[in-house]
């Protein structure tokens, strides 16, 4: 399959991934710098759904909860992860 893209539109879609790019790195180093993030950002941060953190602070994940806003901290859940690793030994 090829697409054809005239001059406009090439510099049109050019111009767009240079922004979306831009708005990724902006975004990347932004969380970078937060230590408490919302349920969405830790998602992201961590590589899960949303429901999986929901899910974890039913197991005891820590969460601030300030004014009823929840915030999760990226240090605290990393030590929480941590506290929960256990060595497997594999029988073959």
């Amino acid at each position: 399959m090829e697409i054809k893209l005239d001059e406009n539109q090439e510099r049109d879609l050019s111009s767009h991934i240079i922004n979306l790019v831009k708005d990724s790195v902006k975004q990347a180093i932004s969380n970078e710098s937060k230590p408490y993030l919302n349920r969405k950002e830790i998602a992201k941060y961590f590589g899960v759904a949303d429901s999986t953190i929901s899910y974890w602070a039913t197991l005891g994940m820590p969460v601030a909860i300030i004014d009823g806003r929840k915030l999760y901290g990226k240090q605290s859940i990393t030590n929480w992860l941590k506290s929960k690793e256990k060595a497997v030994i594999s029988k073959s």
